[in-house]
């Protein structure tokens, strides 16, 4: 596939030219936006929405506050896409991507994309609204299977602070529902799920550091600190550490320059160390 860069704090759409025949799509995390449904209808306003819930209507529906949410956008003015580029991609709280099939199509493909089977009759799922999954996943993964669903992804990095601009090299015929196939199990994409879950940990650690430490592993700004943060997460879990405690801990030991037995935590951080 191809790649391009472009500065988070910029639409992309700054820099792209608006599909004149493709589809634009919002995909919103549940999980990281607090009620994205009402989120998306008061960035709305009084304006017309083509919205959906994309748990609705199917064996998830019971958990759907926590749903991913697909918004398809009328233009680079569109009102929730300028609410969503406020604080979202800093955030990491969805990405865009333009389709070349039609509407009823590409959400029939992204439901078949909600969910993965691990074994038989057992389905997990999968976290596809988050632009680091997304990114591996629909990215590096399975653009080639999709049958050009999508054409072009935009996601946002929260550690470099760009939008990565991902399309596939060449032409494929455009989706059918027939086509349509979910994601299936592969050593590189168990590696992938594996991948983001440490990327989500340490980013989480990240957000509990006070500046001394962040300070010592690099520098204050993330893009900056990552490897190191990351390195000391993955020596830590390859080490055996199996709780917060036990990796912040490992994280002290292995940081120069710290004092008082312990990293130095941010107060307003949503971790507390064990009993």
């Amino acid at each position: 596939m191809n790649s391009d860069y472009l500065p988070i704090s910029d639409s992309p759409f700054d820099h792209i030219q608006w599909p004149e025949h493709g589809a634009v799509g919002l995909i919103l995390d549940g999980v990281a936006t607090p009620e994205p449904g009402k989120k998306i209808y008061q960035w709305a306003g009084d304006q017309p929405i083509s919205a959906e819930c994309l748990y609705a209507a199917t064996r998830w529906e019971a958990i759907s506050d926590l749903s991913p949410w697909l918004v398809w956008l009328s233009g680079p003015e569109d009102p929730v896409l300028e609410g969503f580029l406020e604080k979202g991609p800093a955030q990491e709280q969805g990405y865009l991507l333009i389709s070349a099939t039609d509407r009823t199509t590409f959400t029939r493909w992204m439901r078949s994309h909600l969910q993965i089977v691990t074994a038989p009759e057992c389905e997990e799922l999968v976290r596809i609204a988050h632009p680091a999954l997304a990114r591996s996943v629909i990215g590096n993964n399975l653009t080639r299977s999709s049958s050009f669903v999508v054409e072009r992804l935009i996601v946002p990095d929260r550690i470099h602070q760009q939008w990565h601009v991902i399309e596939p090299r060449g032409i494929w015929p455009r989706a059918t529902d027939d086509q349509i196939k979910g994601i299936t199990v592969s050593p590189e994409l168990m590696s992938a799920f594996e991948d983001f879950n440490r990327r989500k940990d340490a980013l989480s650690i990240w957000d509990s550091l006070e500046e001394p430490v962040r300070s010592q592993l690099g520098g204050l700004r993330l893009c900056n600190a990552y490897s190191a943060l990351r390195k000391s997460l993955d020596d830590a879990l390859d080490a055996g550490c199996s709780s917060l405690r036990q990796v912040m801990q490992f994280l002290f030991d292995t940081v120069p320059g710290q004092t008082g037995g312990r990293p130095l935590l941010n107060p307003h951080s949503r971790w507390i160390e064990d009993e």
